[in-house]
């Protein structure tokens, strides 16, 4: 008896995760602040996990010398967040942090993937988009065409890609 508890205890604990966790990502998704970021996508195909379309942001690439930081001696694996101000609905790139900052209502959480000179490589965990079976060849197709990921973004920096626009348009799936 105590034993089929124990696994009943071990079962319920493990749904609980598995509920905050998707609630908490559903959160973000709804609740979260909307912003749209430029995108090129990158790569179409993973044999292993169906379609998905890589994206790489304007933002994804980082300029020291234009972009005001409190911190200047980044490295890779560090933890920086972008604040982005809102024009028109983009998000454009308006100073880098190493701490959440305090004073900012809208920024992202990164990861410094690579340095070269003055410029930062960053992802910020949004930079995969899985589509339906066939569509990330559609998408791949669009290239040249105008690209947007409409994300939202919660106060803690964490971000959920919420749909693609193509030329304005929302990609329907």
């Amino acid at each position: 008896m105590k034993n089929k508890n124990l696994f009943i205890l071990i079962g319920i604990f493990w749904v609980a995760i598995i509920v905050v966790f998707i609630a908490s990502k559903e959160f973000t998704l709804q609740m979260g602040e909307q912003v749209l970021l430029k995108t090129v996508p990158v790569d179409p195909r993973d044999l292993f996990r169906g379609d998905y379309v890589i994206l790489s942001y304007e933002i994804s690439t980082l300029n020291l010398g234009k972009i005001p930081a409190d911190y200047k001696n980044f490295m890779v694996g560090d933890q920086i967040f972008l604040a982005l101000k809102k024009e028109y609905g983009y998000g454009l790139p308006s100073r880098i942090y190493r701490k959440i900052p305090k004073n900012e209502k809208l920024f992202l959480k990164g990861a410094v993937k690579s340095l070269r000179g003055n410029r930062l490589s960053v992802e910020y965990g949004i930079e995969s988009y899985f589509v339906p079976e066939g569509k990330g060849r559609e998408l791949e197709r669009a290239r040249g065409k105008t690209l947007v990921a409409k994300i939202s973004v919660d106060r803690f920096g964490n971000a959920l890609i919420k749909a693609l626009l193509l030329e304005g348009r929302e990609v329907k799936f």
